[in-house]
């Protein structure tokens, strides 16, 4: 898997179909909610497998906040999701951000613990589900 580092008018397309995919078909988020602002101006992360179709995204917000990680079914539990972190890590230290922040929903926040965020378990509703706030220093 490759990936690659982008911004939102690049990759508007491959960002948008697998976001669409896993957060408004697979999870039933909104769409009024999945689409903000943060979109034009974060640094998105797009992978791809052995073709030219998007497996996973993410993104990276000016105030260090990750956001948006989906990676597609049939893509799941092979380390694509750590690979997109990993890239996002690496673009903040690059970016000379300390803090990072995520909202995670909390049936996944167990992957971003094993990837060194810590929470303090306060859950709040975010898109309709249930999140957490996590942080990591970097």
């Amino acid at each position: 898997m490759k990936v690659l580092t982008s911004d939102w008018n690049s990759s508007k397309a491959q960002l948008m179909f697998v976001r669409r995919q896993v957060f408004i078909i697979e999870l039933g988020v909104d769409e009024r909610d999945e689409w903000d602002e943060q979109d034009e101006c974060a640094v998105h992360f797009v992978a791809f497998g052995t073709t030219a179709v998007p497996i996973g995204v993410c993104r990276l917000t000016e105030d260090g906040q990750i956001g948006r990680l989906a990676v597609l079914p049939n893509y799941r539990q092979q380390g694509n999701g750590t690979l997109l972190l990993r890239k996002a890590l690496q673009v903040a230290r690059e970016m000379n951000l300390k803090d990072i922040y995520l909202h995670a929903m909390v049936d996944v926040q167990t992957f971003y613990h094993a990837h060194g965020f810590e929470t303090d378990g306060r859950i709040f509703t975010e898109a309709g589900k249930p999140h957490v706030k996590m942080v990591r220093t970097l």
